[in-house]
C-alpha cells in the first residue's frame, strides 16, 4: 500500500510540473502601454504601436491567433494618430476575430467616420 501511495504521489508531483503554452503571446504589451498611459509622450506612443505591430506579426501562442482588444486598441490609436482608415480596418479585424466585440467596435468606428481627423 505505501509503494502504491509513493508511486501515486511521485505521478501526481511529476505532472504537476509540465508547463503549459499560453494561448496568446503578447511580447512587450505590458511595459509598452504602462509607459505609455504613464508618459504618453510621442516616443511611448511609438513604442506602443510597435509592441502592437510585433504581436499581430509574431503570434506564437497556441491559438496562433491575436489577442483580444489589440487589434481595437491598435485600430483607436491609429485613428488617434491621424490615420482613421487603417485604424477602422483594424477595428473591424477586431470583429471578425471576436465577434462578441461587435455592438461596442461598431460603436468606434461610428464615431471615427464622423470625426473629422
Amino acid at each position: 500500500m505505501k509503494k502504491l501511495l509513493g508511486l501515486f504521489l511521485t505521478i501526481l508531483l511529476l505532472t504537476s510540473c509540465t508547463t503549459t503554452t499560453s494561448l496568446y503571446s503578447w511580447g512587450n504589451y505590458e511595459d509598452a502601454s504602462y509607459n505609455y498611459y504613464k508618459k504618453q509622450t510621442p516616443e511611448a506612443a511609438e513604442a506602443l504601436l510597435k509592441s502592437y505591430q510585433n504581436i499581430i506579426n509574431k503570434q506564437k501562442g497556441s491559438r496562433k491567433v491575436v489577442p483580444p482588444g489589440i487589434y481595437a486598441e491598435y485600430g483607436f490609436m491609429l485613428i488617434q494618430t491621424g490615420k482613421r482608415d487603417e485604424g477602422i480596418i483594424n477595428l473591424k479585424k477586431e470583429i471578425e476575430l471576436y465577434p462578441e466585440s461587435k455592438v461596442f467596435i461598431e460603436r468606434i468606428i461610428n464615431q471615427a467616420e464622423k470625426w473629422k481627423i
